[in-house]
């Protein structure tokens, strides 16, 4: 038996291009996924505390530091509820509330 050389080079060639197509599709896949918005902060203040689904929301903040002093005035107008900063937070409709990248309070 005789193996045709140019058979395996196609079969090489054509192998090759699928595992390319393959990697350009989950590099052009995750990046599309990836968030191209600028990193904004909101502040969500707990009026009757964490377990309670009665709290205020204000999104738009430029940084934490911001976002952390509206949040600690917000508290100390509803007797030093808890409060907490997310950095881009979006509506999950699955879930039906609010979920941020990370949440911080310091």
């Amino acid at each position: 038996m005789s193996s045709n050389p140019i058979a395996n080079k196609q079969s090489i060639i054509i192998i090759l291009s699928l595992l390319l197509a393959t990697v350009s599709a989950v590099i052009y896949i995750t990046k599309a996924h990836q968030s191209h918005s600028p990193e904004t902060w909101t502040s969500f203040v707990y009026k009757n505390g964490y377990e309670s689904a009665s709290y205020l929301m204000q999104d738009g903040f430029n940084d934490y530091a911001a976002c952390k002093i509206y949040s600690q005035d917000m508290s100390v107008t509803y007797q030093n509820a808890p409060w907490q900063c997310g950095s881009k937070c979006r509506f999950d409709s699955m879930r039906q509330g609010f979920e941020c990248e990370s949440m911080i309070n310091d």
